[in-house]
């Protein structure tokens, strides 16, 4: 099928609520692969960190043996290692905010639901600087930032819009933009 043709379904799915499957790929982007990333870092982290930096065993019957020899009152394995364990702790405690990220976007993909927001959409064309929200619910501008980007603003939250979208979105006109229920990512603007 021709981009034209997949685009135009995606377009009709949209606008009834539903994600196409060719848009997967937006929700399950480099933000998703960046947290499974962390989350393989901080498992690893934890299951590593007793074994790596850990008394064990055996360290421990060597030094309660020369305590022994010393007279010295012995020392028990929890007592030796609790810091290590506070830090798998911690290192799976941070874990948590990258899962919660992970499942956000697969039930959001599961699901294949969207939200649409239908409105006017002002265009403050090029500015030296971001237009302060609360005057429209969505509107878009230009500005340079090293480089011209533009921003496409949705009931306060800001999307900067890739190449493709840009070429799609026109201001001044009624616009239905598509985002994710949880996420808030902006999926696609199609005319209303």
């Amino acid at each position: 099928m021709s981009s034209e043709t997949v685009q135009a379904a995606a377009d009709q799915a949209n606008r009834e609520g539903r994600l196409h499957p060719s848009q997967r790929k937006m929700v399950l982007n480099a933000g998703f692969s960046m947290a499974v990333v962390w989350i393989i870092l901080f498992a690893a982290a934890a299951v590593l960190a007793p074994i790596g930096i850990g008394v064990s065993s055996d360290e421990l019957r060597n030094l309660n043996a020369v305590k022994a020899d010393l007279g010295a009152p012995q020392v028990s394995y929890w007592s030796m290692n609790w810091p290590v364990y506070l830090l798998t702790a911690l290192f799976l405690a941070l874990a948590v905010l990258p899962a919660r990220i992970i499942w956000r976007r697969l039930a959001e993909v599961r699901s294949g639901k969207l939200e649409v927001v239908r409105g006017w959409t002002y265009d403050y064309g090029h500015v030296h600087k971001a237009p302060s929200g609360g005057q429209h619910a969505m509107y878009m501008y230009e500005v340079t930032e090293r480089m011209t980007f533009t921003y496409f603003v949705v009931q306060g939250k800001s999307h900067r819009l890739d190449y493709d979208l840009r070429q799609r979105v026109l201001g001044n006109r009624t616009n239905a933009a598509i985002l994710t229920p949880r996420s808030k990512i902006l999926v696609n603007v199609v005319a209303a």
